[in-house]
């Protein structure tokens, strides 16, 4: 009986992260980690942890990836306010049906 030739992660020493054969895993140990550098004060400002997946060993790892922070607004968006009497003959398109009277 012939094996299938897949292509499995696997654990490369030259790499030098910690190996995880599953995303599951890491994601695990990113939140036990992420618990565990708040509790010991090592949190980076600006950065999070995130699970990626390797290139070199095929396996997944937890590094350090920078948040994306949204541009501040300098000026404030101008809308119209709602109109009260625009919404007074709404009426929906959808009846509500009650099999036990109502």
């Amino acid at each position: 009986m012939t094996r299938p030739r897949l292509i499995l992660p696997r654990a490369d020493s030259a790499c030098g992260k910690t190996f995880y054969s599953d995303r599951r895993t890491a994601e695990a140990h990113r939140i036990g980690l992420e618990f565990w550098n708040q509790a010991t004060g090592r949190t980076r400002e600006g950065y999070r942890l995130a699970v990626f997946r390797c290139k070199r060993c095929g396996g997944f790892h937890i590094g350090q990836r920078p948040i994306d922070r949204l541009p501040a607004r300098t000026e404030p968006r101008t809308e119209d306010p709602p109109d009260p009497e625009a919404d007074s003959h709404f009426e929906p398109r959808v009846r509500r049906v009650c099999w036990f009277g109502d």
